[in-house]
Parts: C-alpha cells; sequence; structure tokens
C-alpha cells in the first residue's frame, strides 16, 4: 500500500511539475509573439532609422495660483496662451500618432506647469504621444519624472523614446509591466504623482482599478485625468469612484448630468475636444465612519505601539477609532491588530494615540509590515494634515 501511494505521489507531482512547465512555455510563447510584433510595427513606423522630434523650445501657457483656483481646467481654456499651446501640439510629429487631440496634451501640458509635480503617472503608453507632451512639461519645469507603463508595447515604446533629445530622455521611465506591479512598485518606493493619466485597458473593472490606485496614490490636491469616457467602462469606473470618495470631486459636470439612456455618449464629456473626467483630490485626507488606511508600510520591527496624527483641527469634538494590522512574513507568516479609541476635541491639530495593547508579533519573521485604519465617530468628516505615522 505504501509503495501504491508513493508512486501517486509522485505521479500526481509529475503532473503539476508538467502543468508548470506549459505554463511557462505558453508564457515565452506568447511573449515571444509581442515581441515579434513589437518589432514589425516598429520597421513599418520607421523607428529604427530614428524619429522626427520637434526642437525643445518654450511653450506657452497660463499662470495660475492652483491654491485658489476652484477649476483650472476652465482657467487654462479660457486663457489666451491655451490657444497658442494647443498649436505647438496640434503642429507636432507626434499628433500623427497620439490618440489624445492636441487641445487634449495642452491641457496636461498646461496644468503641470503650474502644479510642478515631481512625478505623473501615465497607465498605458500607445505610441507615447502623451508621454511626451507630459515630459516637455516636466523639462520645462526643470524637474520631474513621467512614468508611463504598458505590459505589451515595451520594445514598441523604448524605440520611440530612444529617438528622443537627452533634454526630454531623462524626464520618463518607462515600467514594461501591468498596472497592479507598477503601482506596488511606486507604493514600495514611497512615490506620489501629482498627476495621474489613466489611459489603460478600458473595461470597467481595470479602469476602476486604475482610477482608485491612482488616487490613493496622489499626493494632496492632486489630479486623476480619466480618458476615453465616451466608453461606459472608464465613465462609470469614474463615476462610482467619485460616489464612494465624496472628498474628491469632477471638474466638469459629466458625472452629473449624463444621457441615462446611453452606455456609449460620445458627447457626455464636458471639457471641450476631449474624452476627459478630471478628478480633483481633496487637500486633506478625509476619514469618516467609512475606514480610511493610507496603506500599508514595511515595518522594522515586530511591535507598532501608536499613531500620530496631525490634524486639521476639526469644528466639532468626536470619537476617534484606530486600529493597526501588523503582520510579520517568514517560514511561517504571522498577523495581529492592536487598536485604541480617543475623544478628540474642538481645535486639535496634533494627536499620539496609543494602542491600548501593542500589535506585537514573537517569532523569526524576515520582514514586517503595518496598516494602520481610522474610523471617525463625528460631523463634519476628520481631515489629516498629513499621513498617519506608526510608532
Amino acid at each position: 500500500m505504501g509503495m501504491v501511494d508513493t508512486s501517486r505521489r509522485l505521479a500526481e507531482r509529475g503532473v503539476r511539475l508538467a502543468q508548470l512547465v506549459a505554463a511557462r512555455a505558453g508564457s515565452s510563447a506568447a511573449d515571444a509573439l509581442r515581441r515579434k510584433a513589437n518589432e514589425l510595427e516598429i520597421r513599418i513606423d520607421g523607428l529604427h532609422k530614428g524619429l522626427e522630434v520637434k526642437p525643445i523650445t518654450d511653450i506657452p501657457f497660463p499662470a495660475l495660483d492652483l491654491a485658489i483656483c476652484d477649476d483650472p481646467i476652465v482657467a487654462i481654456t479660457a486663457a489666451p496662451e491655451f490657444a497658442m499651446a494647443t498649436a505647438f501640439f496640434a503642429d507636432n510629429p507626434v499628433a500623427a500618432r497620439s490618440l489624445i487631440p492636441p487641445q487634449a496634451q495642452a491641457i496636461l501640458y498646461c496644468l503641470i506647469r503650474n502644479q510642478r509635480p515631481d512625478h505623473v503617472f501615465e497607465i498605458g503608453s500607445y505610441k507615447a504621444g502623451t508621454t511626451e507632451a507630459l515630459a516637455r512639461a516636466l523639462h520645462a519645469n526643470g524637474k520631474g519624472v513621467a512614468h508611463t507603463v504598458d505590459p505589451f508595447r515595451g520594445d514598441y515604446v523604448a524605440a520611440v523614446l530612444k529617438s528622443w533629445p537627452p533634454q526630454l530622455f531623462r524626464h520618463v521611465r518607462l515600467h514594461s509591466m501591468d498596472s497592479m506591479a507598477f503601482y506596488k512598485n511606486m507604493e514600495r518606493q514611497g512615490i506620489h504623482p501629482g498627476i495621474v493619466f489613466v489611459d489603460g485597458n478600458h473595461d470597467y473593472e481595470f479602469a476602476a482599478f486604475d482610477i482608485a490606485c491612482g488616487a490613493r496614490a496622489t499626493t494632496p490636491d492632486g489630479y486623476v485625468f480619466v480618458d476615453n469616457v465616451a466608453q461606459p467602462g472608464p465613465f462609470f469606473a469614474a463615476c462610482d469612484f467619485l460616489t464612494t470618495n465624496p472628498d474628491w470631486r469632477e471638474l466638469g459636470g459629466a458625472a452629473a448630468n449624463y444621457d441615462r439612456g446611453k452606455a456609449f455618449d460620445r458627447y457626455r464629456r464636458t471639457i471641450l475636444h476631449t474624452d476627459f473626467m478630471v478628478l480633483r483630490a481633496p487637500t486633506a485626507h478625509c476619514v469618516s465612519e467609512r475606514p480610511f488606511s493610507s496603506g500599508r508600510v514595511r515595518w522594522g520591527i515586530g511591535k507598532v505601539t501608536g499613531v500620530r496624527l496631525k490634524l486639521v483641527p476639526p469644528t466639532q469634538p468626536g470619537r476617534l477609532s484606530v486600529q493597526v494590522v501588523l503582520r510579520g512574513f517568514g517560514a511561517v507568516p504571522g498577523e495581529t491588530t492592536g487598536g485604541a479609541c480617543v475623544q478628540v476635541e474642538t481645535g486639535t491639530s496634533e494627536l499620539a494615540v496609543t494602542l491600548t495593547e501593542p500589535a506585537q508579533l514573537d517569532g523569526r519573521f524576515a520582514y514586517f509590515t503595518a496598516e494602520p485604519w481610522l474610523i471617525w465617530h463625528g460631523a463634519p468628516p476628520l481631515k489629516l494634515n498629513a499621513e498617519p505615522q506608526l510608532y
């Protein structure tokens, strides 16, 4: 009987190994076909011979104070400099391979020039036409990196970027991976964009993921641009995000005034000559009765004692529930929590919440992560001036 069991286990192991080998071979074959398709497109588009790139020059843009500008998109498009910026991008060789019109590129350019972000995320590179507009704005600012993400066209995009002058090239990073891996890498590195341009897979579920992760990553008062909102996937993903995140707001009225009788509608956008919805982040994180977290962080030890908070002084008192989830990863993973509930008085600007019992893991672990969660029992919502800091 023992020999029969051993033979069965060996056979099952052999089947699993064969399945793994087949899966890897299938993936390798798909990757090879994708590379061949990219190589063919590179030759068809003549990228192997180089690419015409418009010289770097000053592009007019309206100067705005974003801190006091209620709707910078309206202000940008109404300014005389916007027409000149649009003319620059319309007369750019890149226009022939761009999926968004010159007006849309001009809006992104002008907003970046005013916001001066350290990082911009572009989900979906296509032929790097929009990427060039982002890089031109960052170069003109004298700082910043455009992170462009594409899991399928990396070879093609790399060929485009190699044709750029060094002044633009130094402001771009190509990430040949899917957006889930990209967002996780950026979180691990502590990189937060001022602007996220979502133009990847247009199915609802993919667009919803890219919007939510982009919004979570942005700096306070950042922006998420959602392209192709004529299509139901990106549009309803953006609408649902606004419903579940009422502290965010749309710059425009597409979410409120769309035609309920149409799934696909080219005329639902409210920013002329674009297919955009633009979502603007709040200036501070808002905490309500729906649990809020700034996300997991790597943690150096197996113990968390409390959380430090910087607050926008509340106008009404309330009760704050704090919970920390501590996880250890090793041969045997571990997980524990610690929590506390405190009264927050009117006018409080800083708060150190010591957990009733520390979140603590004993044993041997390779590394730890810690995840703070906050719940506010009061009205209006509690606002944070900075992300929670663990101690």
